[in-house]
């Protein structure tokens, strides 16, 4: 569908005449995306701060970042009104975005893949009695090289979908494996799963929010919506009642 004109004008009016008929004739003309950025461009000269004036690239960068806070406000609702646990605060989203980039369950599998095998080998690196900042870049050298393995074996057997396993951010999985690691040695192996389960848990949902189509439509197109969010975050910063999580462990208390 073209839209022709949006003036609410009639285009033609006749009196008295009969069978009156009206044609259009148009011609295609191809431009490369380049010519249409520039010329839109120059056309609103530097008024226009507009997502679209900018070339097609940087366009579909900022269509995944105008995701993000709606992975946040989600983060948002499910830690404070929920109450649901999750290795960092944020680390969901950017494992989100990686699964946006892998699709889900081939994300799904190498999120548990890399962070099995690296606590592991984390467990052994424990044992060397390391310094912090030594210890971090020997897990995050490792998690490369786990990546790195993990990608040519599924290329070996045939599994196209696990090269793009490389899209996880190596440091928010490193960091990831060493809290869990220390997780495991002060609370037991039960809270690393539930914060673990938590954060996978987390991450699918926003996964869910970032490949909605309606969403993706208005983040990018309507760039209000952002200060909705905002709104939204401002607001359930401020709740100081009960998490839904919270509710079951008091119900004794109820019963009484």
């Amino acid at each position: 569908m073209l839209v022709w004109d949006e003036s609410n004008v009639s285009l033609l009016d006749v009196i008295g005449g009969k069978n009156s008929q009206v044609h259009f004739s148009m011609i295609a003309q191809e431009v490369s995306p380049k010519l249409a950025t520039n010329a839109k461009i120059e056309a609103d000269n530097l008024i226009n701060f507009s997502i679209h004036s900018l070339p097609l690239e940087e366009q579909s960068m900022f269509k995944t970042i105008m995701l993000i806070p709606i992975g946040a406000l989600i983060v948002v609702f499910l830690r404070i009104i929920v109450g649901l646990k999750t290795s960092g605060t944020f680390m969901p989203v950017l494992i989100a975005v990686a699964f946006v980039q892998t699709q889900l369950v081939t994300g799904i599998v190498g999120f548990l893949l890399i962070v099995g095998t690296g606590l592991v080998i984390r467990s052994y690196l424990s044992k060397l009695n390391l310094l912090l900042v030594a210890r971090i870049s020997a897990v995050i050298i490792t998690v490369i090289l786990i990546i790195s393995v993990f990608t040519v074996v599924a290329f070996r057997v045939g599994l196209t979908e696990g090269l793009s396993i490389t899209f996880f951010p190596m440091i928010i999985l490193s960091w990831t494996i060493e809290r869990m690691s220390i997780l495991w040695e002060e609370e037991g192996a039960k809270e690393v799963l539930i914060q673990g389960g938590g954060s996978l848990l987390t991450a699918v949902l926003v996964y869910l929010a970032m490949t909605n189509p309606f969403i993706q439509h208005m983040t990018f197109n309507f760039i209000g919506v952002q200060l909705l969010v905002l709104a939204a975050i401002l607001a359930l910063g401020n709740y100081t009642g009960y998490r839904l999580t919270e509710l079951r462990r008091f119900k004794p208390l109820t019963e009484d």
